[in-house]
């Protein structure tokens, strides 16, 4: 059985929302390969743009995160 929630998410695939006429979002979503990095095998992408076309703002899963860590020095 195919995963319903899967193909509203994969039916999303090119739809702009224009957002008060001066920005605008996209979403791009297709299937892939599983990978380690995407193991669901959905690359997915929304995007926030200004009218001027200029990406203001952007969620993907292109690249696994890179995680830093820092640790605080406590003076022990």
């Amino acid at each position: 059985m195919e995963d319903q929630s899967l193909d509203a998410l994969l039916q999303l695939n090119g739809v702009q929302y224009g957002i008060q006429g001066d920005f605008w979002v996209k979403f791009e979503v297709r299937r892939v390969n599983a990978t380690p990095n995407i193991p669901h095998g959905i690359k997915y992408s929304l995007t926030l743009h200004h009218k001027s076309g200029t990406r203001l703002l952007g969620f993907d899963n292109a690249h696994a995160p890179k995680i830093k860590r820092r640790f605080l020095e406590t003076g022990r």
